[in-house]
């Protein structure tokens, strides 16, 4: 499957979910879908689209491009009487990345540097179970699972699992930046074991994905700031077990008809990352001589209620 054909598959299941379900409930207020939306573990259902563009910087300095498309579904159950949500998150990712990595010829150059490899990554299920609350301190805990779906060179081919933990401060107004009810801050954190699988592409795997936050609000719908993605390979020795970007973006809000719609765009650098070094990675399956540099990234999520409310 293409990353067209990927995103006109998501398009068209939010839309057609999202509309199926306001037709049958009163819609949410531009207000109270921005303040659902920012919370992670709210218990509004949100059909993510995102794509993001990864400009990747070789050892000598020349750059190539990396572009995955994902579609996040995040579709929270209440539970104990609606007083705590389990909130239920798919990933399932489609990469456009530099090389042949099916190639069996030897030079890294050419490996990696001449023709696109393009398919479906590995896919992230996870479940957190939290205290249904939109604002203030918001904590939740869970089980994350990686399943080997990727095609041929963008996969790890290994089931994973560990837990996930998610800690943050939600504001409740705008007004100065001075004052912490005008912030978003908080962390989303995955860990992984591999529990099975291949040793063809790595022995084995040890990772954590840690997302962290930090808006403030402009006003009730919209927000600037960061939302990155560190990633921590623990195989690895020293700094190259740590890929760590900071960014500038904003997030804002539209309506589409009846249906609120949470946007935003975001550019990041990397500011820590592995060394991208053609001897150490040479002949080795699953890597690649050459290290993140920047990201854009650009999402649309339309958010409609809770159908099991």
């Amino acid at each position: 499957m293409t990353s067209n054909k990927l995103l006109t598959l998501a398009i068209t299941t939010s839309l057609s979910f999202s509309s199926a379900a306001l037709a049958e409930q009163e819609s949410l207020s531009m207000t109270e879908a921005a303040k659902k939306s920012a919370n992670p573990v709210s218990d509004v259902w949100m059909m993510v689209i995102q794509n993001d563009q990864t400009f990747l910087k070789k050892e000598d300095g020349h750059h190539e491009m990396q572009n995955r498309v994902s579609f996040q579904p995040v579709m929270p159950v209440p539970i104990f009487d609606g007083e705590w949500n389990l909130v239920n998150r798919l990933i399932v990712n489609h990469y456009s990345s530099p090389g042949n990595r099916n190639s069996s010829i030897q030079t890294p150059d050419e490996m990696f540097f001449n023709d696109t490899t393009s398919g479906m990554g590995d896919t992230v299920l996870l479940s957190m179970a939290a205290p249904n609350r939109d604002d203030g301190w918001i904590w939740g805990a869970g089980a994350t699972v990686i399943a080997p779906t990727g095609t041929e060179g963008l996969t790890q081919d290994k089931w994973q699992a560990g837990p996930t933990v998610m800690i943050a401060r939600l504001g409740n107004e705008s007004s100065d930046p001075f004052n912490i009810e005008s912030w978003n801050i908080g962390f989303f954190a995955q860990h992984w074991w591999d529990v099975g699988g291949s040793d063809d592409v790595v022995e084995s795997t040890n990772q954590s994905d840690i997302q962290y936050f930090l808006n403030y609000r402009i006003n009730d719908t919209a927000l600037i700031g960061m939302t990155p993605n560190i990633q921590i390979d623990w195989e690895k020795e020293g700094k190259d077990r740590f890929t760590v970007p900071i960014g500038i973006g904003y997030i804002g809000m539209f309506n589409l008809g009846k249906m609120p719609v949470r946007w935003g765009v975001e550019l990041q650098y990397y500011v820590m990352k592995p060394d991208a070094d053609s001897d150490d990675y040479f002949g080795q399956p699953g890597y690649t001589p050459y290290t993140p540099d920047w990201n854009l990234k650009v999402f649309f999520a339309p958010i409609t209620l809770n159908p099991f409310k």
